[in-house]
């Protein structure tokens, strides 16, 4: 409340982009109430657009075009950015149109905004090679080593953010995200997976936490032989409460269906790795 005229302070506005999907709707469940929201996506059912009137702000953007961001941009504190094509098997090109120039595009809309954090949703796969090879506990600390185009360009992403931060004041936190919205369908995705209430309070701390630039390992407690999760809880104040449920077998194929992780190779059918450099 603003103690000199006795009103209300409005609440921060947050755009969420990608927010018709999967984890798109968890994020919007776990910050309502905390922030004014912004849902945008490249299209909406006619019903929920309805429901703008009464609710979160909702807008129908392609963000694949550069002038669309600042539409979705305008007034905002801070970004939470899910938008791209979530599938670890797509090809180059797919990841880099579909993902990277998405982050290049609101990198650039940014630069000239008075927008003062971004949260961008960059995933394990940024890390795949070591999964793949068995450097375990995973350290946030270890160069990315991608296992496929997806984490390349997220990476890539990473990058582009990161030098937004040296140009502007812009700060960002980047949430290597587990398996989200999914209960594990394996004992191996199981110490990968990231369970609500644990993506809300690291939704919550990554846009709060005074950090300018970082990038962070998101899974819960169950992911820690695997996955080092010290600077989560240093710097995010992260505290897991989420227990993985036993295995469940993944839905049929189509819409909504979790990508297959190219991570799971079972490293012990693999040659021994001959290029660590961590150690």
């Amino acid at each position: 409340m603003d103690s000199r005229s006795g009103e209300k302070t409005p609440r921060p506005l947050v755009v969420v982009t990608g927010a018709a999907g999967r984890v798109g709707r968890l994020t919007s469940q776990a910050l309502s109430g905390r922030y004014r929201l912004r849902l945008v996506d490249r299209e909406w059912p006619a019903e929920e657009l309805r429901e703008a009137e009464d609710g979160p702000e909702r807008l129908a953007l392609d963000l694949s075009h550069s002038s669309a961001w600042d539409k979705a941009i305008e007034s905002a504190h801070a970004v939470v950015h899910l938008a791209g094509n979530a599938h670890p098997e797509i090809d180059a090109k797919t990841a880099f149109e579909g993902g990277a120039m998405l982050t290049a595009h609101l990198a650039a809309a940014a630069a000239g905004s008075d927008l003062k954090r971004i949260v961008f949703a960059s995933s394990i796969h940024t890390m795949g090679l070591h999964h793949r090879h068995g450097h375990y506990p995973i350290s946030r600390q270890w160069a990315p080593r991608p296992c496929c185009e997806y984490g390349a360009a997220k990476v890539f992403s990473e990058n582009l953010l990161e030098i937004l931060t040296e140009r502007t004041p812009i700060s960002v936190v980047c949430l290597r995200l587990g398996l989200v919205g999914f209960p594990p369908a394996t004992a191996d995705l199981a110490s990968q997976w990231l369970g609500p209430r644990d993506f809300a309070q690291l939704l919550q701390a990554a846009l709060t936490v005074p950090v300018h630039y970082g990038a962070y390992l998101g899974m819960s407690a169950g992911a820690a032989d695997r996955w080092d999760l010290t600077e989560t809880i240093r710097d995010l104040g992260f505290n897991s409460s989420d227990t993985a449920p036993d295995p469940e077998p993944l839905p049929d194929a189509g819409e909504g269906r979790p990508a297959t992780h190219c991570l799971m190779f079972n490293p012990a059918t693999l040659p021994p790795p001959t290029d660590r450099t961590e150690d």
